[in-house]
């Protein structure tokens, strides 16, 4: 059996560590000089899978542009944006948020994988971690994006976050500020935290940080954060059984299913994918039309994404058999299949009550888990007919009117809401989240792995354990991954620096109000209601956001239809493989999901809707 040998760029395996005690940062070595402490912990499980995939050629790294205005015009912007104030503010960044200036490293006995933390480069830059430049264009702007998650994304890899700073030329007044992190260290919410710290800092005076060893203290992994660690061993146990079991169970009921057509090969899975994106955005009047009939029929759009993908897809299908480019056999194939989809969960919520108000839950870190759900099959009311009796609007499929009611749309709609009540409702779903992440983490390595072998023309490395740790049926097949971050403005707001008294601002301690853990958290029901939050008024304002936007490295065959609120504008956004889906196909599909999006929410007269049946 060939032996995988696996390691990151900057982080090979060492033993200057000791073994590291579960979930503890330890001080290792010994440092002639206090100021130069080292410390380490060993990487979480969810961590530990995104250390895989991120030394798969940098997949699932993040990047976030922000467009920023400085409205007392360029002298100020020059004084904001030097490089000594960007440097000041990173350093502050991260001794505040030390993971941002860890490295991984991969121990001796080549399963133990570390965050290394060393008090002197948090205070100091790498040549790499910040830039500062010029941009004549959007276009300019977006080939960095595309560098960085494309083109070159393994350059500087042994940084776990970048930040570039770009004056733009093009417009007066204008910054465009790009940050990009590890997947291990960083997730949605961590995204809005690191820019809403960076503006805030950027745009005040020094202020005084906590000691090292307490912000180590809020950098813990989930796993340490689950309140049953406050239980007895037996009882915690128990937990973890039963939650093994329950995931088991959940898996073992994923059967069957179909995809968009695509030229994946049996090779695709260990070829690292060229990533694409496609950004649709709905203007605010029929944005506000469509929040209005969610709220009006009480569910969420994020409720509603599956069940609009299922539809785009379904019209997208129909458009390909009617013309002749699928057999009748496989159409039929595909018309008995469910649709399966899953995407990432927020888990601050459930999260150590303590931890939370001290605030962890605005930590910048990674705090995920993931979710399934599953539709019925396609509507296919006029069978394998082709004939000209089949209603065809003028992009050639049949309307949706004739496909889905909007009364059954809703029952879709409310089928996977109560899908997702269920998984987040469920008494052990942290312990459910535990079982999972062994299956996630072995995949990923035997992914690295395999891509490592075929670079070097050696046989593939066997992981016999995988199949002890999945029960899905080998008939699987993921439709694809969706993921709705909700309106993220309450936890970043557009205006800065943030008044005295924001509880979301670094530079003052506050207790933290816990139902802000939970925005963009939950696709299953609306958001908290929150007290009121002290905002800065447009004639304080130093600075402000005026556009921003998340670019994430794709993973191979990926098919993920993401979905927010920025400045009231919906947005939906498509990251997926170009290796694998044509960009004509994936343009066609976010299409169909827009006007899916407007037939059933924003084109209807809301009050009228019935309750229908799946």
């Amino acid at each position: 059996m060939a032996k995988s040998s696996l390691s990151s760029n900057g982080g090979s395996s060492s033993s200057s560590t000791a073994r590291l005690t579960p979930y503890q940062w330890s001080l290792i070595g010994a440092a002639s000089d206090s100021s130069n402490r080292t410390f380490a912990r060993a990487l979480g499980l969810a961590e530990s899978s995104f250390y895989y995939d991120r030394i798969f050629n940098g997949t699932a790294d993040i990047v976030w542009h922000y467009t920023v205005h400085i409205p007392s015009g360029p002298a100020l912007g020059a004084t904001l944006f030097s490089e000594q104030n960007v440097s000041r503010t990173w350093a502050v960044l991260k001794r505040y948020y030390p993971l941002l200036g860890s490295r991984m490293q991969l121990q001796d006995d080549d399963e133990t994988i570390a965050f290394i933390v060393q008090e002197r480069a948090l205070s100091e830059h790498q040549p790499g971690e910040i830039t500062l430049g010029v941009a004549s264009s959007q276009d300019e702007v977006s080939t960095l994006v595309w560098r960085l998650i494309r083109d070159k994304p393994t350059e500087y890899h042994h940084i776990m976050a970048r930040i570039f700073v770009l004056r733009r030329e093009d417009i007066p007044g204008a910054y465009s500020v790009l940050f990009k992190a590890a997947h291990a260290i960083s997730d949605g919410i961590s995204g809005a935290t690191l820019a809403r710290a960076f503006f805030d800092v950027l745009c005040a005076p020094p202020f005084t940080i906590p000691p090292l060893e307490k912000k180590l203290a809020m950098a813990l992994p989930s796993d340490a954060l689950n309140p049953t660690m406050q239980m007895s061993p037996a009882r915690q146990r128990w937990r973890r059984a039963i939650g093994k079991v329950t995931f088991l169970n959940r898996r073992n009921k994923l059967a069957g299913g179909h995809a968009i057509p695509n030229k994946g090969t049996d090779k695709s899975y260990c070829t690292p994918a060229v990533t694409d994106r496609i950004l649709k955005r709905i203007d605010l009047v029929q944005s506000r039309a469509i929040l209005d009939a969610c709220r009006l029929h009480k569910v969420t759009f994020g409720a509603a994404i599956p069940v609009i993908s299922q539809m785009a897809l379904t019209r997208f299908l129909h458009r390909r058999f009617l013309r002749g480019d699928l057999s009748v056999d496989e159409w039929e194939q595909r018309g008995r299949q469910p649709m399966h989809y899953g995407g990432p969960l927020n888990l601050r919520p459930y999260l150590d009550q303590t931890w939370q108000r001290e605030g962890g839950a605005m930590e910048i870190s990674l705090m995920i888990d993931y979710y399934d759900c599953s539709l019925p099959f396609m509507p296919t009311p006029y069978g394998a007919r082709r004939d000209a009796g089949v209603p065809r609007a003028a992009d050639g499929a049949p309307p949706y009117e004739v496909l889905l009611s909007r009364a059954r749309f809703l029952a879709r709609v409310r089928s996977i809401r109560a899908q997702l009540v269920r998984t987040l409702k469920h008494p052990l779903l942290l312990d459910i989240a535990c079982a999972r992440q062994p299956l996630y983490v072995l995949r990923k390595k035997m992914i690295a792995a395999h891509w490592e072998a075929t670079s070097k023309g050696e046989p593939l490395p066997e992981f016999p354990e995988l199949t002890k740790l999945d029960a899905t049926s080998r008939d699987f097949v993921f439709t694809g991954g969706v993921s709705s971050v909700g309106d993220m403005s309450r936890i970043l707001p557009s205006n800065y620096p943030l008044p005295k008294g924001h509880p979301l601002s670094i530079r003052h301690r506050h207790t933290l109000n816990p139902r802000l853990s939970a925005i963009g958290s939950d696709a299953a029901q609306p958001e908290p209601a929150l007290p009121r939050l002290p905002t800065t008024s447009a004639a304080d304002a130093v600075l402000r956001i005026v556009d921003n936007s998340t670019h994430l490295h794709s993973r191979p065959s990926e098919f993920f239809l993401g979905n927010g609120t920025t400045r009231g504008h919906l947005e939906l956004f498509l990251t997926f493989d170009a290796n694998v889906y044509s960009r004509s196909d994936a343009e066609e599909y976010v299409q169909d999901c827009y006007e899916a999006a407007m037939y059933y929410f924003g084109e209807q007269d809301v009050n009228t809707l019935a309750m229908g049946k799946l």
